[in-house]
């Protein structure tokens, strides 16, 4: 008999003795089988109860995101540049002898809700408003074209482009500030597309009253396209900024 099987031997009878431990601790078959060297079982980790406290807690005592404020500021900046780009621009369409004045007055104030109110929507916790939002998409345009005049008066893509152009450039800044916003929060495209057309909805109201082609296709071309196109573009603008919130 080696000394492993003496070793075996003395465990099973539960008698170890010096000689059989010595051996036990030199050999590599032996050790582990050595009572003192088993594995030394798992503590339990902190139960759900405490780790629910813990973040019930850090809840309690982290100040809310103040998005009330911050949307009720860029209400304000989508209102004044809606506004002064009307101003700027002039009334002509409202002046025009083919307006027709119910109707203008209708969506004006429907793109002045988007413009104003639009941006609170969007800003507001949850999915569920920002979404709802997004039914204007095909509304917008629909009462646009409702509102002209059906007169054809930019002939010339070149006589066009300054109400294109004016949709992009009115929205750079609302949608700037939009976008900086939308970085404490969690990256959801519904509501960024839904802030960036509130946003482009400035160039749209002063566009409605300056502009005096009511043609179908230039209303949609010139108008609602650059409108909806801001409105996608947001959403890759967005997924390259860094977030610094995930929110909802």
């Amino acid at each position: 008999m080696n000394d492993c099987d003496r070793f075996l031997e003395a465990l099973a009878s539960d008698h170890l003795d010096q000689a059989s431990l010595d051996h036990a601790r030199g050999c590599a078959v032996c050790g582990p089988l050595l009572p003192e060297l088993a594995p030394v079982p798992v503590t339990a980790g902190p139960s759900l109860s405490t780790v629910r406290g813990r973040v019930l807690e850090e809840l309690r005592t982290t100040p809310l995101r103040p998005w009330r404020r911050d949307a009720a500021r860029i209400a304000l900046l989508q209102g004044a540049v809606a506004v002064v780009v009307t101003v700027f621009l002039g009334t002509r369409n409202w002046s025009s002898p083919m307006a027709q004045h119910m109707a203008l007055a209708i969506v004006g104030a429907v793109l002045l809700v988007l413009v104003t109110l639009g941006s609170v929507v969007a800003l507001a916790p949850g999915r569920r408003r920002p979404r709802a939002l997004l039914v204007l998409v095909p509304l917008v345009p629909l009462l646009l074209v409702l509102s002209g005049n059906g007169v054809h008066t930019a002939t010339t893509m070149r006589s066009a482009l300054p109400c294109l152009v004016t949709v992009v450039l009115t929205a750079v800044i609302p949608l700037a500030v939009g976008l900086a916003l939308l970085r404490g929060m969690a990256l959801d495209a519904a509501r960024t597309a839904a802030l960036a057309l509130s946003a482009a909805s400035t160039g749209l109201f002063a566009l409605h009253w300056h502009c005096t082609d009511g043609s179908a296709s230039h209303l949609m071309a010139y108008h609602a396209l650059p409108w909806l196109a801001l409105g996608l573009l947001a959403i890759p603008l967005r997924r390259a900024l860094p977030t610094e919130s995930h929110v909802p």
